[in-house]
């Protein structure tokens, strides 16, 4: 592109991100839509964003939005949530088993909270008989759909642009590894564009639907980036330690071996039914988290870090609990503040009432171990991973340790 021609482009950017009644409405996106480099684009349809050499850039087809003004704006929100979502940046999003629910996932996600006018807009309630719920995060909303499609729930496979179209090109989200460092170059540019901001609202200015990105608070969606990517300080192989609550299920099976019922003098030629053992290779574990005052906040960060890597093999429901069970939630990728911080009590979480309503083939316990346990182990296999040095006297279970020299 001429240097002429990428003023031009950046001049129309900058003017928009900096008109007064964009920039009341909307003062984060604002501030990050001026961090973002314009292109124009000829090849894309509408806009895209991509992310390269540790520069985010705005794919725009001038001539696509000189036709149509009136999506200008909603389609900037849709590429303000792409970036500030990760999914240019996180590799959660790269090379998915089914691309194409993926890519669905991608843009509801994308559109979810955008009050300005879309073209024909995937929109989340469109899939709610596949359990897409208002609220949920890419990722939770790509399995939801890959499930429905594996159990038959789909007549045909569900494809953006059968009915519904995507606002923007995916080219440069779609299957391809995620470049090194992009999720720390989202986050710095979170950061700034959020203090930017920030320095100039005061008071009750920070407070209303439009202070916020994608829904969210500017420092929740920097938590989880930062949050789910960093590395455990102290590493444990999940695979392994899970490897305890792999369950078998009875499922029926066909053998020549066994008569069948309706034809029982025909063995070998009409197969019979029998049960045999079924691998669950995904497992859906049961987290307790001891959210008491003696956990420190490095020690529940340290938790979020494992959870991001134990949800890669086992479906998770996290229960936050201190003397009594404060919170019950589905894992969706990072960890918030957590409920509690009052005294410790182990046994909450193992009562049979509760236990027996979730369904779980284990449960994963991260606590100091200070507190009371129950006197006899649950019908299921529990695995306590222990925070602090010291001794922990319960007698069942297994255990392994999250031991730092500075906490």
């Amino acid at each position: 592109m001429t240097e002429p021609a990428r003023s031009e482009i950046q001049a129309f950017l900058d003017g928009f991100a900096h008109d007064p009644a964009f920039l009341a409405r909307y003062p984060y996106y604002a501030a990050v839509l001026a961090r973002l480099i314009p292109v124009a684009d000829p090849s894309v349809a509408r806009m895209a964003v991509s992310f390269d050499g540790g520069r985010f850039y705005l794919h725009v087809n001038v001539d696509a939005f000189l036709a149509e003004p009136q999506y200008l704006r909603g389609i900037l929100l849709h590429e303000v949530h792409h970036v500030v979502l990760g999914h240019l940046s996180h590799p959660k999003f790269a090379d998915a088993a089914e691309p194409e629910l993926m890519d669905l996932a991608l843009e509801m996600s994308a559109n979810e909270h955008i009050e300005e006018p879309l073209p024909n807009p995937v929109v989340w309630r469109a899939y709610a008989a596949a359990g897409i719920r208002a609220g949920q995060s890419t990722i939770e909303r790509y399995e939801k759909l890959r499930d429905a499609l594996r159990s038959g729930a789909f007549k045909a496979r569900p494809v953006p642009g059968i009915g519904e179209e995507r606002a923007d090109d995916h080219r440069f989200l779609r299957g391809r590894a995620r470049d090194p460092g992009a999720v720390e170059q989202t986050r710095q540019l979170l950061q700034k564009a959020t203090a930017e901001v920030d320095e100039v609202l005061r008071g009750d200015d920070r407070a209303g639907p439009h202070r916020l990105l994608a829904g969210k608070e500017p420092g929740r969606l920097i938590e989880e980036l930062t949050g789910v990517t960093a590395p455990a300080e102290c590493p444990l192989d999940w695979r392994v330690a899970l490897r305890m609550f792999v369950a078998r299920a009875r499922a029926p099976v066909h053998t020549y071996a066994r008569p069948n019922r309706r034809f029982p003098g025909r063995v070998g030629e009409v197969p019979g039914r029998s049960y045999s053992p079924r691998l669950i290779d995904r497992p859906h574990v049961l987290v307790a988290i001891d959210t008491s005052l003696s956990m420190t906040r490095a020690e529940l960060a340290e938790i979020a870090r494992h959870l991001a890597r134990m949800a890669e093999h086992a479906r998770l429901t996290v229960a936050e609990c201190d003397a009594e069970i404060a919170r019950v939630y589905p894992f969706s990728g990072t960890l918030t503040d957590v409920a509690g911080r009052g005294g410790t009590d182990l046994r909450p979480v193992f009562a049979p009432a509760f236990l027996g309503a979730q369904k779980v083939e284990g449960v994963v316990y991260f606590t100091d171990g200070e507190g009371p346990y129950p006197a006899t182990a649950p019908p299921v296999p529990v695995l306590w991973v222990l925070t602090k040095a010291g001794p922990f006297a319960c007698p069942w279970g297994e255990k392994a340790r999250l031991e730092r020299k500075r906490w």
